[in-house]
């Protein structure tokens, strides 16, 4: 994707676009991009939530997860994986119901940039905390299999201190952090997310009387802009040993909406907006083996329609992985490092 983006933009103006691997530090980050394949096998877990906020008050949605097992590889700048639900690790059905999903999850981390694309439709939802803000008269688990959400955001980062930390490194493994390093980190983001189902999302049976207004919507969305800050550090510990953690927050502005049920048209507004983006990475690496565990996690929360509201969403992965570094005696690609689009 990131490719054909370039190859559009040559085309408009005219140019030659070049992508080249730059190495780093050669004291603080060991490179395996010329002459290694990286494979990998893993185990993971992609989540998502969302929930309605009014004052201490909320309503808690979460789809029923399950765990997939990936294999995948790193050459040079493709890295492909390719994830599969196994039945041996399956859901709990018959009390949390059905999701369907599609959940595409792309970190890209490209010289100084780190690009962040998800993409998750979901249908089959259960609401979580009936024992919190709703009526306890409740059953323990209600089922919503008539929800279905869409969420897309688009975030890309600046790393200032590129030539000494790796985000490679305990994420695709084609590269090593040999001493402890840093970086100051700074971007923005597009993010939009709309949900509808066949009733409406606050039960009737919520303990808050005036939750949400007293309004009761089936349908929603928000279209957002922030900007983000943070920073990002991997700990190197014995030589082999590493942790890696990275947190950005910003704000922005929002346009969002609720319509439905009994509301004879759809309401919006434009409001602030808040996120969180936090990263964290663990393990054990050589110059031939890595295994270790990464968690990604994405927060956003918008002001809703109804004052003193807000809606929050949760996405993101935790996986756990282990791979092999394999030398190449011949490049299975032209061995220029440059890939050239006219």
């Amino acid at each position: 994707m990131l490719i054909s983006s370039l190859a559009s933009c040559a085309a408009v103006y005219g140019q030659t676009v070049v992508i080249k691997h730059v190495s780093r530090h050669k004291d603080y980050v060991k490179d395996f991009y010329k002459n290694h394949l990286i494979i990998r096998a893993y185990e993971s877990s992609k989540f998502n939530s969302f929930k309605f906020i009014d004052g201490k008050d909320d309503v808690v949605y979460k789809p029923n997860h399950h765990n997939d097992v990936g294999l995948g590889f790193t050459y040079k700048i493709i890295s492909v994986n390719c994830e599969f639900y196994v039945p041996v690790f399956g859901q709990n059905n018959n009390k949390y119901g059905v999701t369907h999903s599609f959940d595409v999850q792309t970190y890209a981390y490209v010289h100084r940039f780190v690009i962040d694309l998800l993409a998750q439709v979901y249908h089959g939802y259960y609401l979580s905390n009936v024992n919190g803000s709703v009526s306890s008269n409740l059953p323990p688990v209600v089922v919503r299999p008539d929800m279905a959400t869409k969420n897309i955001s688009l975030a890309c980062q600046y790393v200032f201190n590129d030539e000494h930390f790796s985000f490679n490194a305990p994420f695709y493994q084609n590269e090593i952090q040999l001493k402890s390093a840093g970086s100051f980190l700074l971007g923005g983001g597009l993010y939009h997310n709309d949900g509808n189902a066949d009733s409406s999302f606050i039960p009737s049976q919520i303990n808050k009387a005036d939750f949400f207004g007293d309004h009761r919507f089936n349908g929603y969305s928000y279209t957002s802009i922030a900007a983000t800050g943070g920073y990002a550090y991997t700990q190197v510990i014995g030589k082999r040993f590493f942790i890696t953690g990275a947190l950005s927050a910003g704000c922005g502005i929002g346009y969002s909406s609720i319509a439905g049920d009994n509301m004879n048209r759809s309401s919006s507004k434009a409001g602030p907006e808040y996120i969180a983006n936090g990263k964290f990475a663990a393990g054990y690496t050589n110059d031939k083996y890595f295994a270790g565990v990464t968690y990604v996690r994405v927060v956003t929360e918008i002001n809703s329609v109804v004052p003193h509201t807000w809606q929050q969403d949760n996405m993101g992965n935790f996986r756990f992985t282990v791979a092999e570094r394999f030398r190449l005696k011949k490049s299975l690609i032209p061995k220029s490092d440059v890939i050239k689009i006219d």
